[in-house]
């Protein structure tokens, strides 16, 4: 698969509405107690990030690839990919902080 049909296979649910219940059911226990607002928002900024950093949040932490496998669908090093997957995830908790006050270290997914 190359890598502008994996940016395109990404992206093309982008323009349909969101699900928030679809979405829902990959997060935690702890998590689905965010109310769906708030994950809407949430996603909304994640659309907003700097695209590389977006397309690996999106397929590490939304998609749940590896990150080793996000790293090689973007033609990119894991090491790269683990310093942009770490800046989106920065900018998303100071998202979820803002709409929901300070909030305790919600568990992530494992990385490489």
């Amino acid at each position: 698969m190359s890598m502008s049909t994996s940016i395109s296979a990404l992206t093309s649910n982008m323009t349909e509405p969101l699900r928030v219940k679809d979405f829902q059911r990959h997060l935690s226990r702890e998590q689905r107690s965010i109310p769906s607002g708030v994950i809407q928002a949430v996603l909304m900024h994640a659309l907003q990030l700097r695209r590389s950093c977006r397309e690996v949040f999106l397929l590490c932490d939304i998609q749940r690839h590896s990150l080793s496998d996000a790293a090689s669908i973007l033609g990119i090093s894991q090491a790269v990919a683990k310093r942009r997957l770490q800046l989106a995830r920065r900018r998303m908790d100071d998202v979820i902080e803002r709409l929901c006050g300070p909030t305790r270290e919600v568990a992530r997914p494992k990385e490489e």
